[in-house]
């Protein structure tokens, strides 16, 4: 993975030595935890379909992952995801899987998460969930964890110092993504790459990057990242949950927007070059993605100025409109990085995503906040527990 950015020597001193301080804690220390476990178990689930019961953090960093990996990968199993309570997109969900021979993850760092329990409790009604059909992913002693264990179910525990955004590379989506077939060492080896190119000092970019975007806080309050790959689609709705949820406190943070190129060069492109300069664009660009689709030689009647595209491979041709859309962005003084990625492949995707919770952890040390906890969420969740305690009252 390479980066590449316009802003440098800035002071990044005190950033560097506050990553320091928390390497080995929290998400830091999962790409060097010991995953035997995880491995032992997979080899035994023998079903076709692996399905994950989660929200938010419990399951936005296992798409993320599975989506940009499995249309190149072509994974045997099949992986699904029961993450709403919209009772239409439920039902169509459930329509596809085959309930009597799938593998279920239930998965909830809190383990009372509402959306997670009550499609739990739906599909329980159903299956009667049991050892051969459900694993219980959660805190230690949380009320999933009793439930689990009133089942004598499999059950593993996410780290109590790993928070829910934060967690994908941990058993929370190790064990679902290893279950279909994602090679979860590569996984973290990729991770471990940049962790260690970090702490050895090898990552000045990432360093003057969250310096820049902290430092500018009010100036640049809006942080968008483009991808040119639908394969990053996932990918951009976990960082926004990541970035927003770390972020949004104190009356500050920065805003995330996620983008697919080329496609939102023609709709919220033009926002950024004439709106509000409050932006800054960090682009996400992968080198190599193993079609070889090329345009043919082939004029068409009418079309001739376009012959100009004859002869180009589309992945030559993609990251074309990502340089043009970038210089276009640059030339009007918009704050403009760049990331690289070699291929589609586990260890560059676990290294993207490690890369982005240390960028996540620096701005917030940079702008003052605690980037792991989420006291605004929390209060909806109160709200609604209080509403639904009136309901079953009035029943």
């Amino acid at each position: 993975m390479k980066s590449e950015i316009p802003f440098k020597d800035h002071p990044t001193n005190d950033l560097f030595q506050f990553a320091l301080s928390q390497s080995k804690s929290g998400f830091w220390k999962l790409p060097d935890e010991n995953i035997n476990q995880i491995l032992d178990f997979s080899e035994d689930i023998r079903e076709r379909c692996i399905v994950v019961i989660g929200i938010g953090g419990s399951s936005l960093g296992i798409e993320a992952l599975y989506n940009f990996l499995n249309p190149k990968m072509e994974y045997e199993k099949d992986l699904l995801f029961l993450d709403t309570t919209d009772p239409i997109q439920l039902a169509n969900q459930l329509e596809k899987i085959d309930l009597s021979s799938s593998m279920f993850f239930a998965v909830s760092k809190s383990g009372t998460t509402v959306e997670t329990i009550a499609i739990l409790k739906y599909l329980d009604s159903i299956l009667h969930f049991s050892r051969d059909n459900l694993v219980v992913i959660t805190d230690k002693d949380s009320p999933l964890q009793k439930f689990g264990e009133s089942r004598s179910l499999k059950i593993f525990n996410i780290p109590t110092d790993v928070g829910g955004r934060y967690s994908v590379l941990s058993p929370a989506g190790l064990l679902p993504l290893l279950s279909v077939g994602v090679d979860v060492e590569e996984l973290l080896r990729g991770a471990r790459d940049i962790k260690r190119k970090f702490l050895s000092g090898g990552c000045e970019n990432l360093l003057q990057k969250a310096y820049f975007l902290a430092k500018n806080v009010e100036k640049f309050d809006t942080n968008v990242i483009f991808s040119y790959s639908n394969s990053l689609r996932s990918f951009n709705d976990w960082y926004m949950q990541l970035w927003g949820e770390s972020l949004g406190k104190n009356e500050t943070g920065l805003t995330p927007v996620g983008l697919i190129g080329p496609r939102d060069q023609h709709s919220f492109l033009q926002l950024l070059m004439e709106g509000q300069k409050n932006k800054t664009v960090s682009f996400i660009q992968i080198e190599e993605m193993g079609t070889g689709l090329s345009i043919p030689n082939s004029p068409l009647p009418h079309l001739e100025k376009l012959n100009i595209l004859n002869g180009i491979e589309f992945i030559n041709l993609i990251n074309l409109q990502a340089d043009s859309t970038k210089e276009s962005l640059q030339n009007i003084g918009v704050p403009v990085d760049t990331i690289t990625l070699e291929s589609i492949s586990e260890r560059s995707i676990g290294g993207l995503i490690f890369y982005f919770e240390i960028l996540t952890t620096l701005v917030a040390h940079g702008i003052g906040v605690n980037p792991f906890g989420q006291n605004g969420v929390e209060e909806g969740k109160r709200i609604l527990k209080e509403k639904l305690s009136f309901l079953g009252e009035k029943s």
